[in-house]
């Protein structure tokens, strides 16, 4: 709120002054002296403002950016701008948000169709790879934000899915199905990957009967959501979060559970009776489910 205010402010006084190039030097001076202030250690009050300096510069640097560039140029130089920020910012919060900025800029810098698909396939490996190498990252300098990258880009994928799951056009306007087919394969060969490794760490053999159960379990949640790519990538972040003990991860994945559930049933093309028994009948086979897994594999019920 406070780097929105500075933003109008500063703009309605340079704005008749300085042209584009002009604010992007205003903006980078910002995040610049933002960053020198926060380093300094000052205290909270004058850490919280060179946060909300920061983000204003960037907004400016952006605005100078767009009306000088065409929207590619502009969301890799925004993409260039947040990944240096991730780096070299000591403000967690300015590190999340440069990790969910440089994200979105690349992103929208493939724009649409396959390259789309193929960018959200990459980064949800890149957030599995991060979380899964967790231990041995956070040992050396660059451990917290590994993990701070990892929230962030799953944050994006989740909440890039959910605007896919709600635009009926999908990915593609000539193929959308076609697309939404590929990511789905694509995030689901992801989570399957993962869940093999986190077996692997627990010393569960993928071959037994605990990994014969997940990965059917995988599969089967795959084919019921198959037009619904954010559910089993939501199912992913949800088994890594409970691997890594990791309260924010798995609290992300539950609220995508839900989002992408209510998404489901209102994407259903079915009476409200039939949608109805459809999410009773979901619901039986979860409860037995939950109970085959409790009696097959009680230890499992006894973790913290």
């Amino acid at each position: 709120m406070a780097s929105l205010f500075l933003l109008v402010f500063i703009s309605l006084m340079v704005m008749d002054v300085l042209k584009n190039a002009g604010l992007i030097v205003v903006g980078l001076l910002l995040t610049a002296g933002a960053l020198v202030v926060r380093r300094a250690e000052p205290g909270l009050f004058l850490e919280q403002a060179a946060l909300a300096l920061g983000l204003a510069g960037q907004g400016l640097f952006v605005f100078g950016v767009a009306e000088m560039s065409p929207e590619r140029v502009t969301a890799l130089a925004v993409f260039a701008l947040e990944a240096v920020l991730l780096l070299v910012s000591a403000d967690l919060i300015q590190r999340f948000l440069s990790a969910c900025a440089a994200s979105v800029a690349l992103l929208y810098a493939l724009h649409d169709g396959l390259p789309v698909v193929l960018g959200l396939v990459a980064f949800c490996a890149l957030a599995h790879e991060l979380l899964l190498r967790q231990a041995s990252l956070e040992a050396g300098p660059w451990g917290e934000r590994a993990t701070l990258t990892a929230h962030a880009l799953l944050t994006v994928i989740l909440t890039v899915l959910l605007f896919i799951a709600a635009d009926a056009g999908g990915l593609d306007a000539n193929h959308p199905e076609v697309m939404r087919a590929l990511l789905t394969l694509g995030l689901a060969a992801v989570t399957l990957v993962s869940a093999w490794r986190v077996l692997a760490e627990s010393h569960a053999a993928p071959g037994g009967a605990a990994g014969v159960t997940l990965f059917v379990a995988l599969s089967l949640t795959t084919l019921l959501t198959f037009h619904l790519p954010g559910f089993i990538t939501a199912v992913g972040a949800l088994m890594l979060g409970l691997h890594r003990r990791s309260v924010v991860l798995v609290g992300l994945a539950v609220v995508a559970l839900l989002a992408f559930g209510v998404s489901y049933y209102y994407d259903l093309d079915l009476t409200l009776l039939a949608k109805s028994l459809a999410l009773v009948g979901g619901g039986l086979v979860l409860l037995g489910l939950r109970l085959f897994v409790l009696r097959r594999f009680p230890l499992s019920a006894e973790v913290p």
